[in-house]
């Protein structure tokens, strides 16, 4: 299915990816951990992390992420669940590929989710190299054992966790996406050392795509910009619309027609990989399904 899926994207085709799953997952009802937002539900809510890949995959997504974004040992063991980290891996990605079982009537690719990132931001004080290194390697492991088709790392903030996330996740051999925030306006967030200076960093040989993701829906398309000044490849792009109150994401309503507008300028640039990061919702991907054309533009 992988090379089905490159084969796709060589070919300028434009392939739609999920929603956000921790926003989702909280919309059901499900508690947000103050320390690890989301990465512990698949151990009391599995069938409520089933349900919601079932429903972005009959919403139309071609590609689901697992829930594994705050699930490495960095974030888990301070929250207390250091012993837990190949279950929790492992069971999140078991739950996505039963989702794919249950609900797909065409090829869908499992993703695994890699970031430094928690509820309460990037570890502080900051680990060893080697403990960072390590850390990203077991994650990597125990999900390419359990089955992920590719590597979707998130929320990216330097170079120092991009270089041990990214060389983890290329040693598993398996195709990377290297996923980058970026934020502006009052309380916002920069990469220190600008977005495009950190995707020159980090893109390397064995990297599928470049993603401008979890990053306002008005700032994807000057995200994307700056992202192609220091990349050729594939791009990808999935925005968040709401606000963070940890551990918790407050919802504000963006309908999936004025979504689905925004997606549709990204095509333009030149976006291939489409979806959503938090807030957004299986009715967002759904109208997606209808909206986005075949393929970006030629040329």
């Amino acid at each position: 299915m992988v090379e089905q899926f490159e084969q796709r994207l060589a070919a300028g085709e434009v392939v739609l990816i999920d929603g956000g799953t921790g926003t989702e997952l909280e919309a059901r009802g499900v508690p947000m951990n103050g320390s690890v937002w989301c990465g512990v539900a698949v151990l009391d809510h599995q069938d409520v992390v089933r349900g919601v890949h079932e429903d972005y995959i009959r919403a139309g997504a071609e590609v689901i992420v697992a829930n594994t974004f705050p699930s490495n040992r960095l974030a888990l063991e301070p929250a207390g669940f250091g012993d837990r980290v190949a279950e929790i891996n492992r069971r999140a990605v078991e739950t996505a590929r039963q989702a794919r079982e249950n609900a797909a009537d065409r090829a869908v690719l499992v993703a695994g989710s890699l970031s430094p990132h928690s509820a309460e931001g990037i570890p502080d004080p900051q680990p060893g190299a080697d403990t960072v290194l390590a850390a990203f390697r077991e994650q990597v492991a125990i999900q390419a054992e359990a089955g992920v088709d590719l590597f979707a790392l998130e929320m990216i903030p330097d170079a120092f966790y991009g270089r041990a996330a990214t060389q983890a996740a290329l040693e598993s051999g398996l195709p990377v996406w290297l996923g980058m925030t970026s934020w502006s306006g009052d309380g916002g967030w920069q990469h220190e050392d600008g977005l495009g200076n950190l995707v020159a960093a980090l893109a390397r040989p064995g990297v599928m795509a470049v993603n401008a993701m979890h990053t306002d829906v008005e700032q994807i398309a000057p995200a994307v910009e700056e992202i192609r000044q220091h990349w050729d490849g594939v791009l990808g792009a999935y925005a968040h619309h709401g606000g963070w109150e940890p551990p918790n994401w407050i919802f504000h309503d963006i309908s999936p027609e004025d979504y689905a507008q925004a997606a549709l300028g990204w095509v333009q640039q030149g976006v291939q990989i489409i979806g959503g990061c938090c807030g957004i919702r299986p009715a967002h991907i759904a109208l997606l399904r209808e909206r986005l054309p075949a393929r970006i533009p030629a040329g």
